[in-house]
């Protein structure tokens, strides 16, 4: 194993009573909520691209990690750890995750487009942190704690997109939409890892909910609603209203498994598995329309 690890990997928070708790949880809940405005803030006010927005949060995530809620950054990946380690095939792992965004982003600085390109290099870095998550855990429970937001996901995905090609009557292209469920899923497996997944699951969810609090499912949906408004600035398309009720039912739906997945082992290999096979779906499946 190249992760030191010890059990339970649960982190346990100390309890000083009913007022306490209830003034900790608002506490939490404020400081979430004020660390997506500022991103989302500075998503309108910069005027940054899709990849640029996805970018900042590397810093402020960081940030809210060491700063709010006083924890190492390892945490984000896989919770219960001791020291971020990557030797033998856990290196090997972090190379294998790495190549396909290491190839688009040679391809991309050809073009110049460095926002693009900076999304790709934080996908190669997120390579060793998926490696890091994998080697704490195991491929068998990242697969089973990933089946279900899969399911919710890339089920409604699918079905959704296979509705509008039967009424359109638009034909899918079989071997593009295999070849770009196959490139999405390589792609945004390591890219979650510094991007949206760590931010929203190793980071909001792990502060909002503690392990032993009640209302599970109604952080669950709180953390999904404030992930489907994050989109805001680089969403478009709809009246803001439209968009607003877009986003929360889409990401309500899918943010709450996602949620669920994280919390049952501490550890972002699931949830950002699920997350890349839902997008990778969402994409293979939207071709032809």
């Amino acid at each position: 194993m190249d992760v030191d690890t010890h059990t339970p990997n649960r982190t346990r928070y100390p309890d000083d009573g009913m007022d306490g708790a209830t003034r900790s949880r608002r506490r939490r809940v404020v400081e979430a909520v004020a660390f997506v405005a500022v991103w989302v803030a500075a998503g309108y006010l910069l005027r940054l691209s899709s990849n640029a927005y996805l970018l900042l949060g590397i810093p402020l995530t960081a940030a809210f990690q060491a700063l709010v809620r006083r924890r190492p950054v390892r945490e984000l990946f896989a919770s219960g750890t001791t020291r971020f380690a990557l030797t033998g095939k856990g290196a090997a792992l972090a190379a294998v995750l790495a190549a396909t965004p290491a190839y688009y982003g040679v391809r991309a600085v050809g073009e110049r487009d460095w926002a693009t390109v900076g999304w790709y290099a934080a996908a190669m870095g997120g390579a060793a942190a998926a490696a890091f998550s994998l080697r704490a855990s195991s491929v068998a429970t990242t697969v089973r704690d990933a089946a279900r937001p899969i399911a919710v996901g890339a089920g409604g995905f699918a079905t959704v997109y296979g509705v509008l090609h039967v009424a359109t009557g638009a034909p899918l292209p079989a071997a593009a939409a295999l070849g770009a469920l196959v490139k999405y899923t390589a792609l945004y497996f390591p890219a979650t890892f510094l991007l949206e997944e760590v931010a929203f699951r190793g980071a909001v969810d792990a502060h909002v909910h503690h392990d032993g609090e009640s209302r599970g499912w109604a952080s669950a949906v709180f953390v999904s609603a404030l992930w489907g408004l994050w989109h805001l600035p680089v969403s478009s398309g709809f009246p803001l209203p439209a968009r607003v009720a877009e986003l929360l039912l889409v990401h309500v739906v899918m943010g709450v498994w996602l949620s669920f997945a994280w919390r049952r082992t501490r550890n972002l290999a699931a949830p950002a598995l699920a997350h890349a096979v839902n997008d990778a779906v969402r994409n293979a499946t939207m071709l032809g329309l």
